[in-house]
């Protein structure tokens, strides 16, 4: 299984903590009350947060002539179904391991929980504003409408003498990091499917390479030089040898490449090539380039050697610095290269 198939697979079994912890909580402060009461909401049932709190939140908004809270809501009998819905489609999507299915995912839970939140949001308006007639007491606010005692979503604020502080809880963490983990499937898969797309170039370069005998793109800050074996990374100094039979071998200095040619065993040459400082990164025939020695242009290797494939760009560059010019028999006799 790729990891973002385990990241989306976890993503949705941790929404099982929706069976097992509250999904939010609402709690009560006030100075006559030294503990704090409060309720647990869960997908399936409201709860105590401590023995009897539902009983006294229900006697104290009794005064005030807000209804009782119930033991049950049309809620609970489809969050806990949705729930179960999201958690198999989930494991589903996990195993087909396609790519668009993750955010597709998140999308749907994005939009169911943000009905849960509206429909919780309702609830609350409801609860804190419906009001009995004969409520014992009854309190105003500064322009004598009727005060309104609905909790807040999310956070706190003050109700009389009450704050009231509305916070997710477990359920709802482990639900937002399962949300979290398809978005980081998602984005985990679109680079498994480059590295799959890298392969799959890599493996049709080498058929080419095992069959072409033009020269072959250097990849600089990933192939290595075969003389120095330090990684290739200088585009204006960097050169290539490929030989009759299709093999390329690329060099970081036209330094390696002359040194590696002292000891040649391998097939015959076909193809001698080096940067043109000039035009970084693009390769010229070595044999009628033109080449300059000047201690002001550092090569890679540390011979200052640079290479030039118009003669007119040489010229213009050493009225800039001094040096020696060369041509490809003055250099590989400078180099002693048969």
């Amino acid at each position: 299984m790729k990891r973002s198939q385990l990241y989306m697979l976890v993503g949705a079994i941790l929404l099982s903590g929706l069976f097992l912890w509250p999904l939010w909580n609402i709690t009560l402060e006030a100075p006559q009350y030294p503990d704090a009461i409060g309720m647990d909401i869960h997908i399936n049932k409201f709860e105590d947060a401590n023995p009897n709190d539902i009983k006294n939140i229900n006697i104290m908004n009794h005064y005030v002539g807000m209804k009782d809270i119930p033991e049950t809501i049309p809620e609970f009998s489809i969050f806990p179904k949705v729930a179960l819905g999201m958690i198999i489609l989930g494991v589903i999507i996990a195993f087909i391991g396609k790519r668009p299915l993750y955010i597709t995912w998140f999308a749907l839970m994005l939009v169911l929980g943000t009905m849960a939140m509206y429909d919780f949001y309702q609830w609350e308006y409801d609860y804190g504003h419906d009001l009995k007639e004969n409520a014992a007491i009854k309190f105003t606010d500064d322009k004598g409408q009727p005060m309104a005692y609905q909790p807040p979503l999310i956070g706190s604020k003050m109700i009389l003498n009450f704050r009231a502080i509305s916070m997710p809880r477990p359920g709802a963490y482990l639900m937002f990091l399962g949300m979290a983990l398809s978005v980081l499937a998602f984005i985990k898969a679109k680079k498994e499917q480059v590295s799959i797309q890298a392969v799959a170039a890599l493996l049709v370069m080498g058929l080419i390479s095992g069959c072409s005998f033009d020269p072959q793109p250097i990849i600089y800050g990933q192939d290595a030089c075969v003389y120095c074996k330090m990684t290739i990374v200088d585009k204006q100094h960097s050169a290539q040898v490929v030989t009759n039979t299709g093999k390329a071998f690329k060099y970081d200095a036209i330094e390696c490449m002359l040194n590696d040619l002292k000891e040649w065993e391998r097939p015959e040459v076909k193809y001698y090539l080096v940067a043109d400082y000039t035009n970084p990164g693009q390769l010229a025939d070595a044999i009628n380039a033109h080449y300059l020695i000047s201690e002001s242009i550092p090569s890679p290797m540390g011979e200052f050697l640079t290479a030039f494939e118009n003669a007119n760009d040489r010229l213009e560059t050493m009225e800039d610095v001094s040096g020696q010019s060369l041509s490809w028999t003055e250099l590989k006799a400078e180099f002693d290269v048969p």
